[in-house]
């Protein structure tokens, strides 16, 4: 193999040219053999001051952050026991602590070294931000909390210190064996020159055979192709790798054999080619055609689902289940727009999200938090290394994460978040083909939402309606009689509350009650009854109650049916005859009221306004006295006989 690389480097270069270089290499190898030994030795001494400046400077620095930890539990101790009113001082000391770590990370070249200053970074960053928490802790008089913040601060305070102390220790001995290290590479160099020496000399030796084959075995070459294309063997070329005399003979041979060999493979190519774009074109069309046929299925399945809640639930299993996904999530915004909220999902780890209550912030966090402030579609073809996007210990196997856009009519109603455990599984294609169903899930959550609130909308107004109308039966009993009573041909007004057994029955359970005397007490034992509750928009609004004087009398399916229907009809019946009794009385109210300010207005003197209001009061009303008082500017009503009228 090196010989081939050789010959190839030496047939750029014409013959002469080979042997003048050869002769002036080997005189190169024996001048450079003492400088490459001084520079060695130079070059490890520089090393070994480089590495101890550097580690020392690094040594420096972990004993400083050392001591500002130190400083920073003391000053956080002081706030603790309140002999300072904030920990701004201790926050300081973790931030010129932290500045030294990454001075000291940036310096240092051990990757183990480098790995323990920045887990000691993440714990200061921790230990940072539990100081603030403990601040809003104790400003809000959360005290359990602050107890528990302070005894974490303690002992993450404790474990930094723990660790500085042995990052220090190990530090100290890096440098000793950096030291050794480098005192040994000085010993070895001494070795490595007279090592040089020789190679060199083998150098020369090798490098003057090569530069002999480079010659001979062109030679041969050119012979055994010229051969093989003076029998026909149209597939054998001649080695053409160099610039020299040979390489040109080579090339001429070898042009003229690809020419006859191009035009016999060329239409076979052409054949081949537009065969492979056909078969790939025909593939892309039916996966096309299967997941636009998936995405029709599965649009047609979420649209006849009107509960929001059990549609979500449907979206996410259909498109896991149809489309092979690992972790399907909608997301959907808060009322103030402010965190898009996980909603549902097929994977248990989402379910368990959802107990949790997740959300993301809106165009602060991965991609959903994109996707939701009303950017475009977003894929990561890798997330397990991006970090910043996703970092979720419930969805483990995620490899890949597109999140799709719910738009509906220009704004974005929520998420699709779609997640493999394949790595860069989804494409711009997946994202029109998703982007489909992702917009008929969108009509579909705005369709359910419509339904919900048109649903809710009318159970209150049948509630307020009901009221209404139970109100207004209320009043009406109040002012006429209690019900009806006809037997024998002949009835008459219930002006007393009726005290039937069926009948109250019925009231309380608003459900018919048929009474036999087996069920009845001993003062009706001979009567066969049943009580039907007169209904009106789920109140009741009195009792169709039919008695039968034989006591053996059995009710029949028809008979109640006939009972049931009647007393639907006799519902409305009331209803329109209470609603007609209502609007004439309000009616005759108007007529009084418009007839009263008409003959007030037939004079312009107020003494006579006064008097026609109150003989035209008295006489509407049917009343015996009418007093009309005006009010003055002073605190106390004047005396009826100086300022007011009096009819009566």
């Amino acid at each position: 193999m090196a010989n081939q690389v050789f010959d190839r480097l030496l047939r750029q270069m014409p013959v002469r040219r080979r042997i003048v270089g050869g002769f002036l290499l080997i005189l190169a190898i024996a001048g450079s053999v003492a400088p490459v030994i001084l520079l060695s030795l130079n070059s490890l001494v520089t090393r070994l001051e480089q590495f101890t400046n550097v580690d020392v400077k690094i040594e420096r620095l972990l004993l400083l952050t050392s001591r500002q930890v130190t400083t920073s539990q003391l000053n956080l101790n002081r706030y603790i026991q309140d002999y300072v009113p904030s920990p701004y001082e201790a926050q300081d000391d973790v931030k010129q602590a932290l500045q030294n770590l990454n001075e000291a990370r940036a310096l240092s070249t051990n990757s183990d070294q480098t790995e323990t200053i920045t887990l000691i970074v993440r714990s200061l960053e921790e230990y940072q931000q539990i100081i603030s928490d403990l601040q809003k802790a104790r400003a809000s008089g959360n005290n359990d909390e602050a107890t528990r913040l302070e005894s974490r601060l303690q002992k993450l305070g404790n474990d930094i210190s723990v660790r500085l102390e042995l990052l220090v220790n190990s530090n100290v001995k890096l440098v000793a064996a950096t030291n050794e290290e480098v005192l040994n590479d000085a010993q070895h160099s001494l070795g490595l020159g007279l090592l040089i020496i020789t190679v060199g000399f083998v150098l020369a030796v090798t490098f003057s055979a090569l530069i002999s084959l480079s010659i001979t075995r062109p030679l041969a070459e050119l012979r055994t192709g010229t051969e093989a294309f003076q029998k026909g063997d149209m597939s054998s070329t001649i080695n053409a790798a160099g610039a020299d005399e040979f390489t040109v003979f080579a090339q001429i041979l070898n042009s003229l054999t690809k020419q006859i060999r191009e035009l016999i493979s060329n239409l076979e190519t052409r054949v081949a080619e537009r065969t492979a774009d056909l078969e790939l074109a025909r593939q892309q069309s039916e996966k096309r055609a299967n997941e636009l046929k998936t995405v029709s299925e599965v649009a047609r399945a979420v649209s006849t689902e009107v509960s929001l809640e059990n549609l979500l639930t449907l979206v996410t299993n259909l498109v896991s289940e149809r489309f092979g996904f690992y972790h399907v999530g909608i997301f959907l915004p808060d009322s103030l727009n402010q965190y898009a909220v996980l909603r549902a999902s097929n994977s248990p780890g989402g379910k368990r999200m959802i107990a949790r209550g997740h959300k993301l912030p809106v165009g602060q966090v991965g991609i959903v938090g994109y996707v939701a402030a009303g950017h475009k579609a977003r894929i990561a073809l890798n997330v397990g290394e991006d970090a910043v996007f996703f970092n979720n210990p419930d969805l483990p196997e995620t490899r890949s994460e597109m999140a799709l856009p719910l738009r509906l009519h220009g704004r974005v109603i929520g998420v699709l978040d779609v997640q493999s455990i394949e790595a860069n599984a989804f494409t711009e294609k997946d994202v029109e083909t998703i982007g489909i169903l992702a917009d008929q899930i969108a009509i579909a959550i705005e369709n359910a939402r419509l339904i919900s609130e048109s649903r809710q909308a009318l159970a209150e107004s049948q509630s307020l309606y009901g009221d209404f109308i139970n109100r207004a039966w209320e009043r009406k009993t109040e002012q006429s009689a209690l019900g009806y009573y006809h037997a024998a041909g002949a009835g008459h007004l219930i002006n007393e509350p009726v005290e039937w057994d069926e009948v109250q029955n019925a009231l309380k359970t608003g459900r018919m009650v048929v009474a036999t005397p087996a069920r009845k007490s001993h003062t009706q034992a001979t009567i066969s009854a049943v009580a039907v509750p007169i209904r009106l928009q789920n109140q009741v609004i009195g009792i169709l109650d039919i008695r039968s004087a034989d006591p053996d009398r059995a009710w029949t399916e028809d008979e109640i049916a006939v009972i049931e229907a009647t007393a639907e009809r006799l519902a409305l019946a009331l209803e329109n005859a209470r609603l007609f009794e209502e609007t004439s009385g309000r009616a005759a109210r108007e007529h009084a009221v418009a007839e009263i300010t008409s003959r007030i207005r037939e004079t312009n003197d107020p003494q006579v306004m006064i008097r026609t209001a109150i003989e035209e009061l008295q006489h509407v009303l049917n009343v015996s006295r009418v007093e009309i008082i005006p009010q003055v500017v002073s605190a106390h009503l004047p005396g009826r006989e100086n300022n007011g009228q009096e009819a009566g």
